[in-house]
């Protein structure tokens, strides 16, 4: 019996089986109630706490996300229908705002868990923007090849939208819950920022710039296997006589065709670019990461789902797109941002700060980088209309 009993707690008597790990969301059991680890059960029966690791910076991964959540709720609250703010009350609430940003970016003390995740970011985020770039001038090439651009050719038939119409005939309040003018690409941009700068206020075990490279980077592979979808099998638009409304007359030539992609035609919207659809592919980035990265309270990443749902109903019964480019674009996308965890895996928080560690001096260019992709995010949604 005591030759068993020494095997099961081992030559430091700490049994095998509560060896330490790394802390983490998914080790949670080895915590205390004080947020203590245990380091193993002894013969008697009690525990006992094991000192703070010797490395890393000092704060165990928040519990639940509750601030980032109550952001996320009034982000959403904030309808696309309704009617904005007076001027004399919007600009100082911004104002406000962006100092109160400012000041806790300049008062930050990891900054060098957010340093060590800037190359990588900065990789992802060019890998965007080259692919968006290429992608303005596919949205151009596939609607200017169309052969039946000028036939006015009828939409196909969407049974999705075709029993949503009906239910609406039945039930007028599904018809206006369907067509709701309730959240629009502005509304997950500013879900997927506020989980971006949540680090600020230690609602996330993460950096902000990590699961933002994740993010990019799944906006780039996910666009490119879009525009192999759409130049590959061009779709009629659901509204006939698309091309007459949005596009100038198709140039002479070849090189003039594509140079005008790249130089007259701006924004992402099209004609052809329907399978699968770009808006819905950027919106569901908003549930997946906070979903993968903040997780409670769930009611925050339930509202995300709802919203986006909401948003690909009402896309499809307006008609700008068909159910299957809706679906199409959810299912691709969770699959690529899936394949990504190893960009910044979500199974691995930061781990903690030392008591009484100095705080991280921030880097002047990273501070210009933040600003600089706030602006070109910005551009991106509100110039080009994504």
């Amino acid at each position: 019996m005591r030759l068993l009993h020494r095997r099961q707690l081992g030559n430091d008597g700490i049994s095998s089986a509560d060896e330490e790990e790394p802390h983490g969301l998914g080790s949670r059991s080895k915590w205390s109630n004080n947020g203590a680890p245990y380091r193993g059960v002894h013969a008697s029966g009690s525990t006992t706490p094991a000192p703070p690791p010797a490395h890393g910076h000092d704060r165990a991964p928040a519990p639940s996300a509750t601030v980032l959540a109550v952001v996320v709720l009034v982000i959403f609250c904030c309808a696309e229908g309704s009617p904005d703010p007076p001027g004399w009350l919007l600009k100082p609430l911004a104002m406000t705002g962006l100092v109160y940003l400012g000041l806790k970016l300049l008062t930050f003390k990891r900054w060098g868990d957010e340093h060590r995740a800037v190359p990588r970011f900065l990789a992802c985020f060019l890998a965007m923007l080259v692919e968006l770039s290429v992608e303005n001038g596919m949205v151009w090439l596939v609607s200017a090849s169309d052969t039946r651009k000028y036939d006015n050719v009828p939409g196909l038939q969407d049974n999705v939208e075709l029993a949503i119409r009906w239910a609406g005939q039945q039930h007028p309040r599904l018809w206006w819950a369907a067509r709701a003018k309730w959240v629009n690409t502005k509304h997950f941009l500013g879900a997927l920022l506020a989980l971006a700068f949540s680090p600020l206020w230690d609602q996330v075990p993460f950096s902000g710039f990590g699961l933002m490279s994740r993010a990019v980077l799944t906006i780039a592979a996910s666009r490119v296997l879009r525009m192999a979808c759409f130049m590959c099998t061009v779709l009629p638009n659901p509204q006939p006589g698309c091309y007459a409304r949005r596009f100038p007359p198709v140039p002479a030539t070849a090189w003039e065709t594509i140079k005008a992609g790249y130089t007259t035609i701006r924004g992402f919207g099209g004609c052809n670019d329907l399978i699968f659809s770009g808006h819905a592919a950027f919106w569901v980035l908003a549930p997946l990461a906070l979903q993968s990265y903040a997780p409670r309270p769930r009611w925050a990443v339930g509202l995300l789902w709802i919203a986006l749902v909401q948003a690909c109903i009402r896309d499809v019964v307006d008609r700008q797109h068909y159910s299957v480019d809706m679906l199409l674009a959810v299912v691709v996308t969770w699959g690529v941002w899936n394949a990504l965890a190893w960009v910044y895996p979500h199974t691995q928080p930061l781990p903690r700060r030392k008591p009484g560690a100095a705080a991280d001096k921030p880097h002047p260019l990273v501070l210009g980088l933040i600003a600089a992709c706030l602006l070109v995010a910005g551009v991106i949604v509100i110039g080009g209309k994504a």
